[in-house]
């Protein structure tokens, strides 16, 4: 048997770069409308909004795309990867409709979350290599309901040596639910997770807390947060709860600073 030992490179707790102006490209997918008027989204274009202000505070180029069918969505994300990203940084944020295998366009047809992320990996977009890519995801992941659990309270600089790092590195996918649940919306404000993650990044930004600081506490509160949601074939009403999930491959301190 052979045994292949890692070589560690130098370990830092640095910060990303985010000084270029602007700081990089914001892309919004908003799917409100949907062919079958009665999976429409309404309160959607509160997030879209909600998102364009936060993100053009925070020194971003901002572009809005809306009602987007599943293959549209495809070839937009094929189209931005193949650009020449100047910026520090690439967000995209996507509203829609979901299952566990990703968020269905305005036709209703499915647009496989792999199929939004991974033209933007070091292979195939090598302008955004070692810089973060973040995507936040409004999108239900499943038929299922969270459950309530009641909780006590028992309380009385930069290197310049060159290095590799592997295709998937310097991602952020965060999502409004956990796999296989739904996601909630109101539509006179907007959805729990993407309503608490615009208060928290325009918060965070003027403290300069990094970006896992902030999907913390907005975790934090959407899993406080409660409201009573109508079964569509029962018309009986129930309790709703949600959990947002993140996962990183981030090597570094994202700061979206003012």
């Amino acid at each position: 048997m052979v045994y292949l030992y890692p070589k560690f490179g130098r370990s830092l707790l640095e910060e990303y770069a985010m000084s270029s102006e602007p700081r990089g490209l914001c892309v919004i997918i908003n799917n409100e409308h949907f062919a079958n008027p009665r999976n429409n989204r309404p309160g959607s274009r509160k997030d879209a909004v909600a998102l364009e202000e936060v993100f053009g505070i925070l020194d971003f180029k901002v572009e809005m795309h809306n009602d987007l069918s599943a293959q549209r969505m495809k070839e937009l994300m094929l189209e931005y990867s193949k650009q020449q990203h100047h910026g520090h940084c690439w967000v995209c944020c996507v509203l829609s409709h979901g299952i566990s295998e990703g968020v269905l366009g305005c036709d209703g047809y499915l647009c496989p979350t792999e199929d939004i992320f991974s033209p933007f990996n070091g292979e195939n977009c090598p302008s955004l290599l070692g810089k973060p890519k973040v995507f936040f995801i409004q999108a239900c992941r499943g038929p299922k309901t969270q459950k309530k659990c009641l909780l006590e309270n028992d309380d009385l600089t930069s290197d310049t040596e060159s290095y590799s790092i592997p295709k998937d590195s310097d991602f952020l996918f965060a999502m409004s639910t956990v796999d296989g649940y739904k996601a909630f919306r109101s539509p006179e404000e907007g959805s729990w997770f993407i309503q608490s993650l615009c208060r928290h990044l325009k918060e965070g930004s003027k403290w300069g807390d990094d970006i896992l600081t902030v999907l913390t506490r907005v975790n934090d509160e959407v899993s406080r947060s409660e409201g009573m949601v109508m079964d569509k074939k029962t018309r009986m009403l129930y309790d709703a709860k949600a959990t947002p999930i993140s996962s990183f491959t981030l090597r570094k301190k994202l700061i979206f600073r003012k």
